[in-house]
Parts: C-alpha cells; sequence; structure tokens
C-alpha cells in the first residue's frame, strides 16, 4: 500500500478569483479560522463541524511535530453569518491520535468519521486509518464502534453519507483501487448492514489520488481528484449516478474553486446556491488552511434579439421568438439550474425584444412570423451578448406551385404540339426556356410570391407577346396550382414565285413573267413595309462575264416593271448571279434540255425586310415551282 501521507492531502492553497460575472462571493470565517489548520467543514445543527489541528495536516501517525493530531469541533452560525461557540465535541471522540472528516446521518444524531487505527502499525509503520460510528446521547458522542469493512492493513477515510442514510462513500487504498492508489469506494446499508465495498469504477476513478467524497441532498457526488486534469493539482469534480447506481463523469466545477493549488473539501447546499471550502491561500487567510462560505448568485445579464427579412434587412415586428435554456458551460450550473420556464416573446415594432440570460448558459431560440420560414438558433450567453443586438434573419416562406400551360391555336382552339416557351420571373429576372409535349402542354414549379409572364412561339404561327401569369396569390398558396393559356396566330406565308427569261434575252415577257410582276406589285401595295431584292440568274451558255451583265439587267427590267406598277424604287434592290448558281447539273459543257435550261434563266424575289404582323414572305424554292407542286401555306 501506498505511504498515507502521499495519499491524505488535507492541506491546499488557493489564489483569489472572481468569476466574470461575479457569481461566486468568497467569505473567509475568520470566527472559525485560526493560524493553524481548519478544514473538512460540514453542516451540522445550527453551524458546522470541522477538523482543526496546529500542524497535522495529513491525519499522519504518529505526527511529525509530537501530539499534534488532528480533533473534531463544532462552531454555530448565527444569523448574520458569523460563527460562534466554538468548542470540541465532547464524548468518545477526539482521543489520542487523529479524529476527523466526518458526515452525519439526517436526524444529526449519528456520526461517521475519521480515526486512526487503534490496534497499531501497517508494514509500513504506518497507522492506518479507518471509518466509526458514534451516537449522539445527551450532547455525549458515544458508542464508538467500528465499521466492518476496516482493515488494519489499508485505510478508510473521508465518509459522506446520502441524504437517505442508505449509501455511504468514502476514500480507500484498499484492494481493488486503480493503481494501488486512493480511490472513492461505496457500501450500502441492507437490513442495518453495511454491504461488502464496491469501487465507484473507471468514470469517477483514476490510477491517480480520488479523496473527499461529499454528496449533496440530490446525490451528487463531489470530490477532488489529480487524475482528471484540470487547473492542477488537486481539483473538484463531479459525479452523478443513475437510477441502476452507475456513475458518469460531469466534469470539473471550474473557477473559483479549481485553482493550480490543491482545492478539497466542497461542500454545496441549498442547490449549488452556498456552501463551504477549505484552502490555504484563499482571501484573507489566517495562516494554513482555511474553510471559507461561498455564495453562488448567477448576475443575470440582459440580450436583446432582434428579427430581420434576410433579403431585405426590414426588421420585422410582431414576431415570435420562444426561448429555451438547454445547458451551461459550467457543472454547477448544469446540476442545479432546473425547471427553467421556456419565454415566448413577441418583437416590437422594431422587430427586436429583450429578455435576461444567466452566465455561461445555452440556448435554443425558435424565431416565427407569418409568411416567413422558422429559423432556430443555438447561441451561448456569450454570443447572444457579444454584440448590441443578436440578429436573427428569417427567409420569406416559398409557397410553390405547379404551372400548367396550354399552347392552342387562335382560331381553331386546337392545341400545338412541341411549342417553344419561355418563362420569365419577373420577381428575379430569370427566363426559363421550356417545350411543349405532343399534347401542346407544358409545366413548370413557381413560387407564388413571384410575378411571371410567358410567351410560345412556333413555327407558322405569329410569336406571342409577353403575357402575364395572372393568379390569386392566396389561392396560389392554398391549392398549389396555378393555370395558363397561350393563343397562337397561324401565320400568312406568302411566295414569290420566279421571274422567268428567254435565252440570252432580259425583256419581260408574256404572259407568264407579267402574271408574276403583277402578283408581286400587288403583294407589294397590300404589304407597304415589304422590302426586296431581285436576284437575276443565267443559264449556263455564253460567257460568264456576259452572264453577269445579262443576269444584271434581267433584275433591273424586273424593277423597272415593278415601278411602273406603283412599287417606290427604294423598296427594291438588284443583284446578279450570272451563271454561278444553277440549281441544277446544267454548268458549262454540260448537255442539258431546254426545260433545265429554263429553270436557270430567271430573276429570284428575295424579301430583305417587313414588318407585317402575321405575315411571313418566302422566296419558292425554283425546284418545288418546277416540279409543279404548291408549297404549303
Amino acid at each position: 500500500m501506498k505511504n498515507f501521507i502521499t495519499l491524505i492531502i488535507l492541506g491546499f492553497a488557493m489564489a483569489q478569483v472572481v468569476s466574470a460575472q461575479q457569481e461566486v462571493e468568497l467569505t473567509n470565517l475568520r470566527d472559525i479560522n485560526t493560524e493553524h489548520l481548519e478544514f473538512s467543514p460540514i453542516p451540522w445543527g445550527d453551524g458546522i463541524v470541522f477538523t482543526s489541528s496546529k500542524s497535522n495536516r495529513f491525519l499522519k501517525c504518529p505526527a511529525d511535530n509530537a501530539g499534534e493530531y488532528t480533533d473534531l469541533f463544532y462552531a454555530k452560525r448565527n444569523e448574520d453569518g458569523s460563527f460562534t461557540d466554538k468548542q470540541a465535541l465532547k464524548g468518545k471522540v477526539n482521543g489520542k491520535y487523529n479524529d476527523g472528516a466526518a458526515t452525519f446521518n439526517t436526524l444529526g444524531n449519528k456520526m461517521i468519521f475519521t480515526r486512526n487505527n487503534l490496534n497499531g502499525r501497517n508494514e509500513y509503520d504506518v497507522i492506518d486509518l479507518k471509518l466509526y460510528t458514534a451516537d449522539l446521547e445527551d450532547g455525549q458522542w458515544v458508542n464508538v464502534q467500528e465499521l466492518p469493512f476496516n482493515s488494519d492493513e489499508w485505510s478508510t477515510c473521508h465518509p459522506t453519507l446520502s441524504s437517505d442514510g442508505t449509501l455511504l462513500l468514502f476514500a480507500s487504498n484498499r484492494p481493488g483501487s486503480v493503481g494501488g492508489s486512493m480511490d472513492i469506494w461505496g457500501s450500502r446499508l441492507v437490513d442495518g448492514q453495511w454491504t461488502e465495498p464496491f469501487n465507484l469504477g473507471p468514470e469517477v476513478n483514476t490510477d491517480s489520488t480520488e479523496i473527499f467524497p461529499y454528496l449533496d441532498s440530490e446525490g451528487n457526488l463531489f470530490f477532488s481528484s489529480k487524475g482528471h486534469g484540470g487547473a492542477g493539482g488537486l481539483d473538484i469534480f463531479v459525479a452523478t449516478a443513475d437510477d441502476n447506481g452507475n456513475w458518469s463523469f460531469a466534469g470539473g466545477i471550474g473557477e473559483p474553486f479549481n485553482t493550480a493549488a490543491d482545492d478539497v473539501n466542497f461542500v454545496s447546499i441549498n442547490d449549488g446556491t452556498e456552501g463551504y471550502w477549505a484552502s490555504s491561500g484563499g482571501p484573507e487567510s489566517q495562516g494554513l488552511d482555511d474553510i471559507y462560505y461561498f455564495k453562488r448568485t448567477p448576475q443575470p445579464i440582459e440580450a436583446v434579439v432582434v428579427v430581420i427579412d434576410e433579403i431585405t434587412g426590414e426588421r420585422l415586428g410582431s414576431a415570435t421568438v420562444n426561448v429555451e435554456t438547454t445547458g451551461f458551460d459550467d457543472v454547477l450550473s448544469n446540476l442545479y439550474a432546473k425547471g427553467i420556464e421556456p419565454l415566448n416573446l413577441t418583437t416590437d415594432t422594431e422587430g427586436s425584444t429583450k429578455f435576461a440570460v444567466l452566465p455561461k448558459a445555452k440556448y435554443n431560440i425558435l424565431a416565427e412570423k407569418e409568411g416567413y420560414e422558422p429559423a432556430t438558433r443555438t447561441p451561448t450567453t456569450a454570443e447572444l451578448t457579444e454584440n448590441p443586438e443578436y440578429i436573427i434573419p428569417l427567409r420569406k416562406k416559398v409557397y410553390l406551385a405547379k404551372l400548367t400551360g396550354i399552347v392552342a391555336d387562335a382560331n381553331t382552339k386546337a392545341r400545338i404540339p412541341l411549342a417553344n416557351i419561355k418563362l420569365r420571373d419577373k420577381t428575379t429576372g430569370e427566363v426559363i426556356e421550356l417545350i411543349g409535349n405532343g399534347n401542346g402542354e407544358f409545366t413548370r414549379e413557381i413560387n407564388c410570391d413571384h410575378e411571371y409572364e410567358v410567351m410560345a412561339s412556333k413555327e407558322g404561327y405569329d410569336d406571342s407577346e409577353w403575357l402575364p401569369v395572372a393568379f390569386d396569390v392566396n389561392q396560389c398558396k392554398e391549392k398549389g396550382e396555378v393555370s395558363v393559356t397561350i393563343y397562337l396566330n397561324r401565320k400568312i406565308i406568302v411566295y414569290f414565285r420566279p421571274i422567268f427569261f428567254d435565252f440570252d434575252k432580259y425583256y419581260i415577257r408574256k404572259p407568264d413573267a407579267t402574271a408574276t410582276l403583277d402578283t408581286i406589285a400587288q403583294i407589294m401595295k397590300q404589304y407597304p413595309s415589304l422590302k426586296v431584292n431581285l436576284i437575276g440568274n443565267c443559264d449556263a451558255r455564253g460567257r460568264t462575264e456576259y452572264n453577269d451583265v445579262l443576269g444584271d439587267n434581267r433584275a433591273k427590267s424586273s424593277k423597272r416593271y415593278l415601278v411602273s406598277k406603283g412599287i417606290s424604287a427604294d423598296r427594291i434592290t438588284t443583284n446578279s448571279l450570272g451563271e454561278r448558281k444553277p440549281i441544277n447539273e446544267c454548268g458549262d459543257n454540260v448537255y442539258c434540255t431546254e426545260t433545265k435550261h429554263q429553270a436557270n434563266r430567271r430573276v429570284d424575289v428575295i424579301p430583305v425586310e417587313y414588318n407585317e404582323p402575321g405575315v411571313e414572305f418566302r422566296t419558292m424554292d425554283v425546284k418545288v415551282f418546277a416540279s409543279g407542286e404548291e408549297p404549303e401555306q
């Protein structure tokens, strides 16, 4: 077994520390403390029982200084917080060696305390510690009895009882302790007998030192350890048990209780709002280890939450803000801050709401407003108060609907398949191109809060104008369906037939050429915006240069004829391709029939400019004309 000197550390140092929110106040109990050692406070009666010694902070036996052993004392606490009537406990306690580190049942008439083994030294020449019980009778502690699981070969010390008196926890380096060090052990009172001790397991115990357990009224276990990390030396940690008695590590209790020095003897009462603590380096230290009273009062901080429109930045009034406290960043608050009611708030006309937040808290905030998607945030107190306002942007709720469109003939109302559709979102400017199906329909998902317009086109029809997609916003949101029908007017297609000429001639022959030109003149009078280009062509017989001139003369003859019929000359241009663009195989030195040569002796009428709604002008394909077929109108 380890030498108990290295295991039972009752003395320590602590620098004065005050939390950032000024929530912990430490008071040195100068009415009790002396220049010597005062430690292990435990509430009892109207005050506290504590351990005191001149120098023996390790309950070492034999003591380094002869006769300097620990004893148990009591001091009454007055209404003003002062302590008086400090006196040693009476009866069969405070004997020859060390008596200290006690715990009491809820009635205060039974005590379990730590005392040196009265049966002698162990194999390391050290008198180990044991646990004893004593009963209070007429102001005297009597009937001192050793607990059954003590041993002359290891130490059992630092008892703490549960509020119902059925669970006893203590420190011991008995076999089964991790690494042979001091661990926290437990025993249960069953039918009036204490059970065989059990180790609290790896959630509590490490291969280093765990000592000074304390069970508060809710069964939370506070203990000191060197094996769980922390600020340095012995620090104070917490573990909690489930209904099956399985312990879970909850963490260190943090500043100002855990410091770079050794921190022990933490006693939490009244849901952690007050308690006791011992330190050799706390405020106004009287000398060695002193006992302190602490008062823990979290100071609320004002937080301002502002709800805005995510896109416009507009501050949104009448938004609901639900605030739920989900936990804390410090262990003590997580243990004791229970039953905090959620807040149901509403933003004012400036989009803001104010509420008090607790130090080191964590929150879940749900912001909602009609017409917007709800937003959830999980800020800490630090994040809520980092800036003057905590901003929660809300995105406008997206109500989507199915747009079903039909493209139909304006006259026959027959559906037009495979039409080209453009759908423009006027709110965003986005243009989406679609193609109708074989039944003349198209579909697209739209936003009920946006404005849309649509147009359609199809070969053989006039393009529609941009038409508004009209719908009632509320019905769109409710039903999720919108419909639109686009009617297209079929185009009038006007074909210009070629003007044919005799071999090596450019006069306007009768009757076919004059009849064709008369028809062209009639069309140009009917559609005054129409402008044409007349292109002269020749067969391949003759020189190329000659045919260039001949083709030009044929085009100009046709123009003169049209002008003579009242068509303005500035609506007609002329060109010549000569023999360069035959429509068949009749090139130079190729024998062809007269019919084939005739197909190349012509003037083509090319529409170049017009603005006649519902009308399209095209040049007739000479091959189609030569075949005798009429093009589709």
